[in-house]
């Protein structure tokens, strides 16, 4: 069963300053080679497992570039989705989450038919959370013969979930600011990139 984290960047804020939401996915047979690699890079850093996890928004360039630099020389592979929030009605910041959310889990799954996804926790209510795996259900559930467990997990204590952030951190920063340098290291293991745009003001995206 293939292993999947999935992690967003920038704020689902319809009609806000941030042009562009994106939802990450990071695939891999082996999450232990992951967690080995990220404690290494704690302890180069002087962080102990008990602090909080590294984030690639609160990490020095060097830093940021090492890790995707091993990143995209493993067997490991992304899936990502980017919605331009532009023309995407102001109310629907969590349809848009969900959605997106939904979006990057099917392009998993039509490669790989078993998925075990780990999200980071979004949602403290339950009602969300619930709503949530409604919403990724209903839009997988076209594809055949398929096993999908769902967990929704704090990041803390998954190093899977603190990986995805460098991910999701690096495609935005491509979109949002025009600096590709960070995507571009892990390019190689790109399976899918997809831009969602709305050219009609209003409409349901």
């Amino acid at each position: 069963m293939k292993v999947v984290y999935i992690d967003e960047s920038g704020s689902p804020a319809p009609g806000s300053s941030e042009k562009y939401f994106v939802v990450a996915a990071l695939t891999t047979d082996s999450p232990r080679i992951i967690q080995s690699q990220l404690k290494r890079m704690r302890r180069s850093l002087g962080v102990k497992l008990r602090d909080k996890e590294i984030k690639a928004a609160q990490s020095q360039p060097v830093v940021i570039k090492r890790f995707l630099r091993w990143l995209g020389q493993q067997e490991l592979e992304i899936y990502v989705v980017i919605v331009d929030q532009q023309n995407i009605p102001k109310d629907s910041g969590e349809i848009l989450y969900q959605t997106a959310v939904a979006r990057v889990i099917s392009h998993c799954l039509v490669r790989y038919p078993r998925l075990h996804v780990y999200l980071d926790r979004r949602y403290t209510n339950r009602h969300q959370a619930v709503q949530l795996e409604r919403t990724i259900r209903q839009e997988v559930k076209h594809i055949p013969e398929q096993i999908l467990i769902i967990e929704q997990v704090d990041s803390a204590a998954h190093f899977g979930l603190q990986a995805v952030d460098f991910v999701a951190w690096a495609l935005r920063k491509k979109y949002e600011l025009g600096e590709s340098w960070a995507a571009e290291l892990i390019e190689r293991i790109i399976v899918a990139e997809e831009l969602i745009e709305n050219k009609k003001s209003g409409s349901a995206w």
